[in-house]
């Protein structure tokens, strides 16, 4: 099996490192001591299941904290961060993501509108715990196990499509039981954010000012701000800060860019400023950084 680490491109829609339209599915080992996957979506749908440490996973509508053989399921486009639990010490996930088409098959068929539009349309189901409390979702668990050990193996795209026909119609199952009146997602909101995100995502290197981030989602900043801190808890500006952050700390991890480079590619006005900032943020220089991990 090949392990991957996950990737969210940054781009107008997120992309899914190794995806492809011949084989939309794909499998990825999340390290998440390295690495926090940022605010992010994508027309995929995702399962992970966390194979050691704890995860936090963050949506628009609330916190999750996942642990060791515990699974979550995320619908397609929906907005949402993960990382380590700061009170663990690893978080290891399988990711499972697949395209709808990938269950669905060609346009309008039975299987998409029959199986998979109930889900994707399902605006109140943004995230579903799979902990194991009820049979169903043990049995979810069980196949995601069994997803995974498969992909040790060559050769086994029809079975991996078979289990996960499997686990959908568990899926659905469950997703039966829940309440009639569980909370929606605030649609106007994510667009919203959506767009902003994007905006940071493309331009992060560059100076950004808060009116070009309220105005790349025609709202005022006042509207920005407010849609920042009731979606995601933090300003524009400290999102743009842990978004430059990130970036250079993937940079310092898996590149021989020098610091003056990565600070300058990921927005600092000065090399000074970027250690600075990168010391209070992250406890270490960014030189220091770089050898504990390329060392490690």
């Amino acid at each position: 099996m090949k392990f991957e680490k996950m990737v969210v491109k940054s781009n107008q829609e997120e992309a899914i490192e190794d995806l492809t339209t011949e084989y939309p599915y794909v499998m990825h080992h999340a390290d998440l001591r390295d690495i926090t996957i940022p605010w992010h979506w994508h027309e995929e749908v995702e399962f992970d299941y966390i194979v050691s440490g704890e995860t936090e996973v963050l949506t628009t509508n609330g916190k999750y904290i996942f642990g060791k053989n515990q699974a979550f399921f995320i619908n397609s486009n929906v907005l949402c961060c993960m990382h380590k639990n700061p009170q663990a010490e690893t978080a290891v996930m399988h990711s499972h993501l697949f395209h709808p088409v990938f269950l669905g098959g060609h346009f309008r068929s039975v299987f998409e509108t029959k199986y998979i539009d109930p889900v994707l349309q399902n605006k109140s189901l943004d995230i579903l715990e799979i902990r194991g409390n009820n049979e169903i979702q043990r049995r979810i668990l069980e196949k995601l196990r069994q997803a995974s050990f498969l992909q040790k193996e060559g050769n086994v795209e029809f079975q991996t499509r078979n289990i996960f026909s499997d686990i959908w119609l568990l899926l659905l199952d469950e997703i039966s039981a829940l309440p009639k009146d569980s909370h929606g997602v605030n649609l106007q909101n994510q667009d919203r954010m959506q767009s902003m995100l994007s905006y940071i995502h493309r331009n992060y290197a560059e100076k950004v000012t808060l009116e070009e981030i309220a105005a790349s989602a025609c709202v005022s900043t006042r509207e920005c701000l407010r849609c920042f801190r009731s979606t995601i808890d933090k300003s524009p500006v400290e999102y743009l800060m842990d978004y430059r952050l990130e970036t250079a700390k993937k940079l310092l991890r898996d590149t021989n860019m020098t610091i003056t480079e990565i600070g300058i590619h990921t927005g600092f006005s000065s090399n000074a400023y970027f250690g600075k900032v990168f010391r209070e943020r992250c406890g270490v220089t960014p030189m220091e950084y770089r050898k504990e991990k390329q060392q490690g």
